[in-house]
């Protein structure tokens, strides 16, 4: 698994705000230390230098402000596959 970073606040809607060190793609299941599944990622704000991960908590199995200050981890998988990979290569002029 690869961290995605500490979560710093909730938000009024209830979601946990992460500073990113690795945004991973919206809709990636989000895990704590121990494996467990926490959530999913909602949306990814802020620059790219620095982005923040917004995590949609699953209210049933966690209480999210028990989760501020944790590190986040999602399974990492960043090979590039589908529509990236059977992308053309522009032709050049001839």
């Amino acid at each position: 698994m690869q961290l995605i970073g500490r979560v710093r606040l909730l938000s009024r809607n209830r979601n946990l705000v992460v500073e990113a060190k690795n945004a991973p793609p919206i809709g990636e299941k989000v895990y704590d230390e121990k494996a467990m599944l926490v959530g999913y990622v909602y949306d990814v704000i802020g620059p790219l230098s620095s982005p923040f991960v917004l995590v949609k908590v699953d209210a049933s199995r966690w209480k999210p402000e028990s989760l501020v200050g944790k590190m986040l981890y999602w399974t990492g998988n960043t090979s590039r596959t589908g529509d990236q990979a059977r992308r053309k290569k522009p032709k050049g002029k001839k």
